[in-house]
């Protein structure tokens, strides 16, 4: 009973994150937007730095409760690597979703449809293909950052310099990842690499999204979904383990969250 109360505070601390996560990241393209109606398309820095800055200070901030996962790919990662438990993985990918609703419903509720901007959409000249390949690459980089320091956090590993140090400031890698992504993925695919992002958002795009991008949804999801599995076999290339923590030494200590092991 202790375990499951932790894991759903954990799962509670993901959901704030997310519903925030969401409305400021997704309220930064529908601001741009509205700032650049008239002066030509939004240039992807307008919204690439809320949505990195967000990841950094939000993980900073639930980071001891939940790991500040904040992202269903992360999730996905850590749990089918044993990282963190079943019952903890499910518990945040359902409260991930929700908090991104929320977040999407309560953006919504206070921008108006007309100045509500998803940010998420296949440019024209790019295939679902080609979108799918931008959306796992931006998820990948992702997931290589989160293993290689956030979840040092455990269990530093002993050719860390600085202890935990490194550990500690993990946030500021990850959303400097998640800022790059943007940086680069924006323009073609709008910049998903979260699922629970992509459905809190669009699920209050009108209609007329799902006309312009027919088909082209599943690439948000698979895409950051096969990276969730191919991102730790790039950590074990490196360290001969998917167990962050444990490189060199036999797995007898799991490293159960980015912060909080279990």
């Amino acid at each position: 009973m202790p375990q499951l109360k932790e894991e759903l505070r954990g799962a509670w601390a993901e959901a704030i994150a997310c519903c925030l996560f969401v409305f400021f990241g997704a309220g930064s393209v529908s601001g741009a937007v509205s700032a650049t109606s008239d002066a030509g398309p939004v240039e992807p820095v307008n919204y690439a730095l809320s949505f990195g800055f967000s990841i950094t200070v939000l993980a900073f901030a639930i980071g001891d409760v939940s790991g500040g996962h904040i992202n269903p790919a992360v999730t996905l990662a850590l749990a089918v690597t044993g990282n963190v438990t079943p019952t903890r993985a499910a518990l945040y990918l359902i409260f991930q979703l929700l908090g991104g609703l929320a977040g999407g419903a309560i953006l919504y509720g206070a921008v108006g449809k007309d100045n509500y901007h998803s940010g998420i959409g296949l440019a024209a000249d790019v295939s679902p293909e080609g979108g799918f390949a931008l959306e796992f690459m931006g998820t990948l980089l992702l997931i290589f950052v989160v293993f290689n320091v956030a979840v040092w956090a455990g269990k530093p590993l002993e050719n860390d310099m600085a202890g935990s140090t490194v550990s500690a400031l993990a946030p500021i890698p990850i959303g400097l990842s998640v800022l790059v992504s943007h940086l680069t993925l924006g323009p073609f695919t709008g910049c998903g690499i979260n699922p629970m992002r992509v459905i809190g958002a669009v699920a209050f795009e009108d209609s007329d999204w799902w006309d312009r991008h027919d088909g082209v949804f599943w690439i948000y999801i698979l895409g950051p979904f096969l990276a969730s599995l191919v991102g730790p076999l790039l950590y074990m290339s490196l360290y001969g383990t998917v167990k962050p923590g444990n490189a060199g030494k036999e797995p007898d200590n799991k490293v159960k969250d980015l912060k909080s092991p279990e």
